[in-house]
């Protein structure tokens, strides 16, 4: 069971499907995820206003992209290859009355078009050791998802690492199995 943790739709269970082959955010994880990101550097940051726009990469059914919009965010990407996935997203923000804020995309998240928006904060959480996270960043790249100054969260195995020259390292936190990162985006072109 995923559950909000705070914000205007605290406590809201966002549904899954049965016998799925996606590895949701754990809610210690979106806790910790969620808590960096609205303390510290980020204490004034604009990344939960109802200016900022979020994207969740690998979403699945939108469990960080439902709690940034349930902190205040103001418009939601959920991108994620499995349709049932963002059926089940469709119908959640559907009864939480949010659909107007999501946008629900059904694609590959390492092969993305040219983007007409940039986004201030991306969650990147694909499935581990399958090396998709530079994939996927070469994409956002690329196709001019990115900004100066956007911020990304990585979910990556323990034992994996992940750098990138336009990328700074603002945090890293080890949480059992998972490896999270927290990194700000900067074209140096």
């Amino acid at each position: 069971m995923i559950r909000i943790i705070a914000g205007i739709h605290k406590n809201r269970i966002i549904p899954t499907l049965k016998n799925s082959h996606y590895r949701p955010t754990t809610g210690k994880i979106r806790e910790a995820i969620f808590s960096i990101l609205t303390s510290g550097i980020f204490r004034d940051s604009p990344l939960f206003t109802s200016k900022s726009n979020v994207l969740d990469l690998f979403a699945g059914t939108g469990s960080l992209a439902f709690e940034a919009l349930s902190r205040g965010a103001g418009e939601v990407t959920l991108i994620d290859i499995n349709a049932s996935y963002l059926k089940l997203a469709k119908e959640f923000a559907t009864t939480i009355d949010e659909l107007e804020k999501v946008t629900l995309i059904n694609l590959n998240s390492t092969a993305l078009p040219k983007s007409n928006k940039v986004f201030d904060l991306i969650f990147v959480d694909p499935p581990y050791y399958n090396n998709l996270i530079p994939k996927a960043i070469n994409s956002l790249k690329k196709s001019r998802w990115l900004k100066n100054g956007s911020i990304l969260v990585l979910e990556l195995a323990k034992t994996d690492y992940f750098h990138d020259d336009n990328l700074e390292l603002l945090k890293e936190k080890i949480y059992g199995d998972s490896r999270l990162m927290i990194l700000k985006y900067s074209n140096m072109n």
